[in-house]
């Protein structure tokens, strides 16, 4: 079950082991089609929302253009951002019906991923939805972030 409680996710979360990786996910993507299933789309979920403070998250994302964004990041880091740029109705599934305006980078460069890719650039809706994920592992909320 994903949390909603804003005190419960404000939590610094720890390293994955790497044989805690493939159950992980298995839960995170049991938790996010479930919770697509009962109308509440998300592209991403960190492991701190289900209760579990390790630095694990996954996003699954298919553009408008039909291109597919899947990535389970573990453990990693953002080396460096670039260009800020203002994101308007950023969501959040531990905030269900809450968007905000925040600023975020348009481009990422992510490294020391555990797993494959172990580095790699990401952009726009798909960068967002990383810098998004990973400040969950420091309890940096949505609400923390807005610029409204």
């Amino acid at each position: 079950m994903i949390i909603t409680d804003e005190a419960k996710l404000r939590v610094e979360c720890v390293d994955v082991l790497p044989e805690e990786v493939d159950s992980l996910r298995v839960t995170l993507e049991g938790e996010l089609e479930y919770s697509y299933e009962m109308g509440r789309p998300g592209i991403g979920l960190a492991a701190p929302q289900i209760g579990i403070n390790k630095r694990m998250a996954i996003v699954r994302l298919t553009s408008e253009h039909g291109n597919v964004y899947n990535v389970d990041l573990v453990n990693c880091k953002i080396a460096q951002g670039f260009s800020e740029d203002i994101f308007d109705n950023e969501g959040c599934l531990s905030f269900p019906g809450v968007y905000k305006r925040t600023k975020r980078y348009s481009e990422i460069y992510v490294v020391d991923n555990v797993v494959e890719p172990h580095s790699f650039i990401a952009t726009g809706l798909f960068g967002v939805c990383i810098q998004h994920e990973l400040d969950h592992w420091k309890g940096l909320l949505l609400p923390d972030l807005s610029i409204d």
